[in-house]
């Protein structure tokens, strides 16, 4: 992790994937007695990690005259 302080009052926070994924799993794991902020960044770290490993990529032609075509919508 690495913490930068940008001017007063704001702070950047830099994370490796899997360490943010750990972080949000111990502040989930003592979320009864987190504060607000924390469970925010907690959501944040985890929506990260699913961004991160979402290796979706949309097929060639899926919307053109090149789309491949389902059996039962062949004229």
């Amino acid at each position: 992790m690495k913490v930068e302080r940008i001017d007063d009052g704001h702070v950047r926070m830099t994370f490796e994937v899997e360490e943010g994924n750990r972080l949000a799993r111990l502040i989930n794991a003592h979320a009864r007695d987190m504060p607000n902020g924390c469970l925010e960044l907690s959501s944040l770290l985890e929506e990260a990690w699913y961004g991160a490993r979402n290796h979706f990529r949309q097929p060639h032609h899926a919307f053109d005259e090149h789309a491949p075509r389902a059996p039962s919508t062949k004229a």
